[in-house]
């Protein structure tokens, strides 16, 4: 599954600072690193269609095993480079 430049971002972020099922990362903390709000729940919307995470509240993203597998894969990618 090809995913957008900025669901790759987040599951960077995971793979860099919390490799492990069950992590989570507050939206706030992905505003301050990456940006805008619509575009990140767009992503996040992204990788919850994915499998990759869930939303355990509405400011929340957790990493799910499935995320885990492909963060030790790492054969995730963006379409646009």
């Amino acid at each position: 599954m090809q995913l957008s430049e900025l669901a790759c971002e987040i599951l960077e972020i995971f793979r860099q600072n919390h490799r492990r099922p069950g992590a989570r990362l507050t939206f706030g903390y992905l505003r301050e690193r990456l940006g805008s709000e619509p575009t990140l729940t767009a992503a996040a919307s992204e990788l919850t269609d994915a499998g990759y995470v869930i939303a355990p509240d509405a400011d929340t993203i957790e990493l799910t095993a499935r995320g885990f597998d492909t963060l030790q894969r790492e054969n995730y990618g963006s379409t646009t480079g």
